[in-house]
């Protein structure tokens, strides 16, 4: 007879080890990685306080899922080989599983979303501190983390050891163990259900909790919420605008596009060639970049064109550059999924690309073009995109650098155009000692995976604040250096940049307003200031510019000219979605807001109805106001459609052939 007391041993014992990981697992859960949405976000400014009975099935509702993959994992671990082998394997496994977490919970923080395969990917394939401003005292601190994690372990199993051994810790998990997984499954649809059903009537902290919770099956919530949802008035009113979005496109199919010269309402002025300095600057708030944090762009702007309700092409550099040089949407922008592990990707292996036909029209006209920025080129392969500038660019990580070159560059003879990128309000939102007029703010080595975002927010909003009054410096050292006399200068974000207006902090995670709206100025010499506050986007800038240098516009315009009287405008802007082509687009008219995502065929399907504020609209009480975005949703469509052309410059005649 074959004695099974070792085999059984064992299995007590490996019982009692996944039963203490998933305590760990859950206590971290709710002291660290899911404190905000279960108490952080309660109170007058945020959810109702939920009662003893709420909070107790949101703790649960917190850790059913871990206690789901334990079992799961504990079938897997049944088949390992006994004795140190088992051990080391499950060590191994734990400390992967828990890194992973602990990175996903860092990305989370910052995006709002859990990070994919597709991002970490990407990610270590990067210059970690030069694009997304990790510094070694953020390394030191996830080390520590993990180090922690380590020998909390390592008591975790001593512990689970020494309890399988007692007669009465033996006796705890006598349960068969597919009966346990019966149970556990059952009760993890329940408690998708009634989530979805809580959500599906506002219960906004019921759906940060399951969002968060990077170990829930979001696919079965959102089934849940459908399911709850399907047939509603909100699904009616979805259906109404997609046709009426299907209708515009169908128009805009049988429409010729505008290939104009001028636009009608052209400015005036002399025919001289005036350099022009068009300066991006990363991430910049449009709430908070105001009198106090920037005076001199303040004044500044009283001597020209501000746009008071101005959008980016994307919610990422990437978008939101190419869409002002190319005056354009980046549908044509083809992503960096062919990026090989931790190298760039030569040139002469990327598909042709012809440039901004914009640039190449200065250039056609005796402008010298060139990059004068932060080190641009290398940022998610936009070198491949800015290759037509026609003087050698100069690239630092030194913003105040880029004055003395500019200086430079302009002295020169002849017309110039310069493209300036400013990066010194990129995360962590470091700025010199002498610009620390707001406080108090976080320290230069705030770590923001502590799990205090939200509880540092003021703080880490004044540390962004400070970095705006070096730029506002900075931007005053460069007028310094133009001759206003006789240059254009644009002034805009690359993006936006959110500081919690919707529990976020960043950029490059949603197409919340905080995100794609950023502040925009035009100085032209002679003109009269004025205010602009119909809805314009990155796209109307550069064929703004053809406008008041009383040029043709060099390819059909996407955009409109900013130059005349505005009376109605719109917006697409292109979500993040690196490293492949943007999939998901806001179309923006007015105060209304549409979300597209794209499907079979380069088609679009409108999945969201929002208002410029993020909240819920309605297209059937007011169809009309509707009318504008879903046009310029459907141009974008005809351009996806029409994407296989190469976009090329103008003949000699000003028309794209």
């Amino acid at each position: 007879m074959i004695d099974r007391a070792p085999a059984r041993s064992r299995h007590i014992q490996l019982r009692w080890i996944m039963a203490a990981f998933a305590a760990y697992v859950s206590v971290s859960l709710i002291v660290r990685w899911l404190r905000d949405p279960l108490f952080l976000g309660v109170g007058p400014d945020g959810w109702p306080t939920p009662s003893f009975g709420e909070l107790t099935y949101l703790l649960y509702m917190t850790c059913l899922p871990v206690v789901l993959w334990v079992l799961l994992a504990y079938a897997g671990a049944c088949r390992l080989p006994d004795g140190w082998g088992m051990r080391t394997t499950m060590m191994l496994v734990f400390l992967f599983v828990l890194t992973v977490v602990e990175l996903d919970n860092i990305w989370y923080g910052m995006s709002g979303h859990h990070a994919t395969w597709r991002e970490m990917r990407l990610f270590l394939s990067e210059n970690w501190t030069l694009h997304y401003g990790i510094r070694a005292s953020d390394e030191r601190g996830f080390l520590l983390r993990m180090a922690k994690h380590f020998f909390r372990l390592l008591l975790v199993f001593l512990g689970a050891s020494l309890i399988s051994r007692w007669e009465s810790g033996q006796r705890c998990f006598s349960a068969p163990f597919r009966r346990a997984l019966v149970v556990v499954l059952v009760l993890v649809v329940g408690d998708a259900l009634l989530t979805g059903y809580q959500v599906s009537r506002g219960g906004d902290q019921w759906q940060a909790v399951a969002d968060a919770n990077p170990f829930r099956i979001h696919s079965l919530d959102h089934l849940s919420l459908r399911l709850f949802t399907y047939g509603s008035d909100h699904d009616t009113d979805l259906e109404a605008a997609s046709r009426a979005f299907s209708e515009a496109a169908g128009d805009a199919m049988h429409r010729s596009p505008d290939t104009s010269g001028i636009f009608s309402n052209a400015a005036t002025l002399p025919r001289e060639k005036y350099d022009v300095v068009v300066v991006t600057i990363e991430g910049l708030n449009a709430r908070l970049s105001d009198s106090t944090t920037m005076p001199f762009w303040t004044q500044l702007a009283a001597r020209s064109t501000s746009l008071r309700n101005h959008y980016s092409t994307g919610n990422v550099t990437e978008y939101g550059v190419l869409g002002l040089l190319y005056g354009a949407p980046p549908n044509f922008y083809r992503g960096t999924g062919a990026l090989p592990w931790r190298h760039e990707l030569p040139s002469a292996k990327q598909p042709p690309q012809p440039g901004s036909p914009y640039i190449s029209e200065f250039a056609r006209r005796g402008y010298h073009t060139r990059l004068i920025s932060w080190e641009l080129s290398s940022w998610a392969q936009l070198g491949i995109y800015l290759r037509n500038f026609n003087e050698p660019a100069f690239e630092t990580t030194d913003d105040w650098k880029l004055i003395p070159e500019l200086a430079r560059e302009l002295q020169d003879p002849g017309p110039h155009l310069a493209y300036m990128h400013y990066n010194g309000t990129h995360f962590p939102y470091a700025h010199a000692q002498s610009y620390s007029q707001f406080r108090p703010e976080v320290p230069s080595d705030f770590d923001y995976a502590s799990g205090q975002l939200r509880s540092q927010a003021a703080e880490i909003t004044n540390r962004y604040r400070n970095c705006l009054l070096e730029l506002d410096a900075w931007l005053r050292s460069l007028t310094g250096v133009i001759d206003l006399e006789h240059t254009i200068v644009v002034l805009t974000g690359d993006h936006g940049e959110e500081f919690f207006e919707h529990a976020r902090l960043g950029h490059a995670s949603t197409l919340a307003a905080p995100q794609i709206r950023t502040d925009a100025l035009i100085y032209v010499p002679g003109q009269p200031s004025r205010v602009v506050d119909v809805v314009t986007s990155h796209a109307d800038l550069m064929p703004t510019l053809m406008d008041y240098l009383g040029w043709p516009q060099p390819v059909p315009p996407f955009g409109h000219s900013l130059a005349g009287d505005v009376k109605g405008g719109s917006a697409i802007v292109a979500m993040g979605n690196r490293p492949n082509p943007p999939s998901r687009w806001a179309a923006i008219a007015g105060d209304a807001k549409g979300i597209f995502v794209d499907g079979p065929g380069d088609t679009l399907h409108l999945v969201r109805l929002l208002d410029t504020t993020d909240h819920p609209l309605s297209y059937i009480t007011q169809p009309a106001r509707w009318q504008p975005a879903l046009e310029a949703a459907a141009h974008l469509q005809l351009r996806l459609l029409t994407a296989s052309r190469p976009v090329r410059a103008v003949s000699a005649a000003g028309v794209a052939p």
